[in-house]
């Protein structure tokens, strides 16, 4: 009895998880503080494509809780920007026009330096969480690279500051990551990021230096990176929302 038991519940599990309902109202589906590495990031996805209404799609609403300017909270977030919107893009078929990026200083949390990050399901015709900036995937181009050796960050950085120069519609994030505190090689790398790009007048007010915790998936033993995170972020106002 047992044994048919077990095989009748695995025949009808794989029908229970595929008929998750879709939302009537905007949902916050999951919200993060501190770290939401790759495997995370999967989940997050899954439980996204779970309630997804394929005869009348919603919108995923991505909202940055900061106070500090767009491309900083999305370069600070606690969620892989670039993971999460592959995942969702590749695997569940969210077109960028039904991917919300928003920015709100009333939802902050509790880490220095990390910006956390919600997600929502916005059903089609229901209203987008609260904020004070507001773009569609499609609007915003993110260019971001990882430097891991002392070797490399110098050329990177010249790389970093040339794309800035091409492109008067960039702005461009340094991040130096730390787990628990910053080293002093890191935060010396960060000095030399800052006095490089400081000697372009052109790019005065286009560019940001930030210390910030890594969101990275880490044991406590590990030690604390000195590697940069550079991001050159262009974002297209003029390609508002889509009708939702």
């Amino acid at each position: 009895m047992r044994t048919w038991l077990i095989i009748l519940m695995l025949c009808v599990w794989p029908t229970m998880v595929a008929q998750v309902p879709a939302p009537s109202d905007t949902q916050l589906v999951h919200r993060y503080e501190l770290s939401c590495g790759y495997s995370c990031a999967q989940e997050l996805a899954i439980d996204l494509g779970q309630v997804t209404d394929k005869t009348s799609p919603p919108t995923v609403a991505m909202r940055f809780c900061s106070k500090e300017s767009f491309p900083i909270a999305l370069s600070t977030s606690a969620a892989d920007y670039g993971y999460v919107m592959s995942i969702l893009q590749d695997s569940y078929g969210y077109t960028p026009d039904r991917i919300a990026l928003l920015r709100s200083p009333d939802c902050p949390g509790s880490h220095a330096g990390v910006t956390a990050t919600e997600f929502w399901i916005v059903p089609k015709g229901k209203s987008l969480p609260e904020s004070v900036e507001l773009v569609t995937a499609r609007s915003v181009h993110v260019n971001a690279s990882l430097v891991e050796t002392k070797a490399d960050y110098r050329a990177a950085l010249e790389k970093f500051k040339n794309a800035l120069l091409d492109n008067s519609q960039a702005v461009g994030v340094v991040v130096g990551s730390y787990y628990q505190r910053p080293t002093p090689t890191l935060k010396r790398t960060m000095r030399i990021a800052e006095g490089t790009l400081r000697k372009s007048d052109n790019l005065r007010g286009r560019y940001f230096v930030k210390l910030a915790r890594s969101t990275a998936e880490h044991s406590e033993t590990a030690r604390d990176p000195e590697y940069l995170k550079l991001f050159v972020i262009e974002i297209d106002k003029r390609r508002g929302m889509a009708g939702n």
